[in-house]
């Protein structure tokens, strides 16, 4: 992603964790169910735009004997990564942070599995071809790659919609999301949060991402160019499960 990405999420890093909690409830039990099968033995688990380590920590409690890698470039949700990770002993131990885009520095070797939530959609049809010839050069024969569809899946306008609200302390959270078409490949999505006390609204701040929407036929026709094949589909979750075939074409 470019710097203008990693920016983005500056703005949003004070509000992540909080209006995740509906996310994480939904996607944890699918996730930690397609993970069961993983061989920890072949090689280190890779969290692909770990933001601020929810789903690095789904992983490592799915996996409690495997070694981590969690890759973030955003320096903000990275910062709320780090002291989940410092609060955790056992995290320490086995998570390795790396500060940088994975296609600028690439994946460890051998893989026993790599997931990437919310990060597909950052890639544009041109630089796709490259996430998943590193993503399958990454693995070892066999291995698994957990990739999430970002919703609508496809260009067309949303209107801005609350989806999600949660209070802290004495405080009302509000998280509203709507989208803009601008061109045929792309969005502009728009995150909004409100933080209000009762009815006074203290503080608004709006992140924008660009991102580019491919539905799960898409993804799957381009995975299988590099190696990866479907083998399972979640419609609820939006999680794609591919395995690295063990001869290469």
């Amino acid at each position: 992603m470019a710097d203008s990405a990693h920016d983005s999420y500056a703005a949003a890093a004070e509000f992540y964790d909080l209006m995740a909690t509906p996310y994480v409830a939904q996607v944890e039990p699918a996730l930690t169910a397609l993970l069961d099968d993983v061989d920890t033995v072949l090689g280190p688990i890779v969290d692909i735009g770990a933001g601020t380590g929810l789903s690095t920590v789904m992983i490592a409690d799915a996996l409690p004997e495997a070694k981590l890698v969690a890759v973030e470039p955003a320096s903000a949700m990275r910062a709320v990564l780090m002291s989940r990770l410092a609060a955790r002993k056992d995290l320490r131990e086995r998570v390795t942070v790396l500060p940088h885009g994975f296609l600028d520095i690439g994946l460890p070797n051998k893989c026993a599995a790599i997931v990437a939530l919310g990060v597909i959609g950052h890639f544009d049809a041109t630089a796709r071809p490259k996430v998943w010839s590193t993503i399958a050069t990454a693995l070892a024969p066999g291995a698994r790659a957990l990739v999430e569809v970002q919703r609508p899946g496809r260009v067309a306008d949303v209107s801005e919609r609350r989806y999600t609200r949660t209070d802290a302390g004495e405080l009302r959270y509000e998280g509203w999301s709507a989208a803009q078409v601008i061109d045929a490949e792309s969005l502009l999505w728009r995150m909004t949060y409100r933080v209000y006390r009762d009815q006074l609204l203290l503080q608004e701040t709006v992140a924008e991402h660009l991102v580019w929407p491919a539905d799960p036929d898409r993804l799957a026709e381009e995975a299988d160019a590099a190696g990866l094949r479907l083998t399972s589909a979640d419609s609820a979750t939006g999680l794609l499960r591919f395995v690295k075939e063990r001869q290469e074409r």
